[in-house]
């Protein structure tokens, strides 16, 4: 059985609760388990992820919905029972950040290509490697 669903609206997720990556997170395989904190002042809303493991290692995320961006995730059934995923409106989808220092300027960019995919209820995710779609001008 595979889940599909296009994701405009996120589920809401507690401050401090711990989530578990069974997998890992790719380069950050031997951290899997993580408390997310949320911050919401109007102006920015984001979460981080916080490894119970090294604390030291932390990602920020952020709700591709805030930027417009809506995502169509297909589960295939391996992602489907790591997720526990039974109920679409439990999935919620977060985009990874990561800064990038350019000669004086710090850069924030988004891994839209990666995002992860959280099962709020179950307090489990992963992160979905979406496959690139050729355009029609590459052959």
């Amino acid at each position: 059985m595979s889940m599909q669903s296009r994701v405009t609206q996120q589920p809401s997720i507690e401050s401090e609760k711990i989530f578990t990556f069974p997998k890992g997170i790719p380069g950050f395989e031997g951290y899997t388990t993580f408390k997310i904190f949320h911050k919401d002042d109007g102006k920015v809303s984001a979460y981080w992820l916080e490894s119970c493991e090294a604390p030291v290692v932390t990602f920020t995320l952020v709700d591709p919905t805030a930027y417009d961006l809506n995502y169509d995730i297909f589960l295939d059934d391996t992602e489907q029972e790591i997720l526990k995923a039974e109920n679409p409106l439990d999935i919620g989808v977060f985009l990874m950040l990561k800064k990038e220092d350019h000669q004086r300027t710090v850069q924030l960019s988004a891994n839209i290509g990666g995002p992860l995919v959280i099962n709020v209820q179950e307090q489990l995710g992963l992160q979905k490697v979406l496959k690139r779609q050729k355009s029609e001008t590459e052959h």
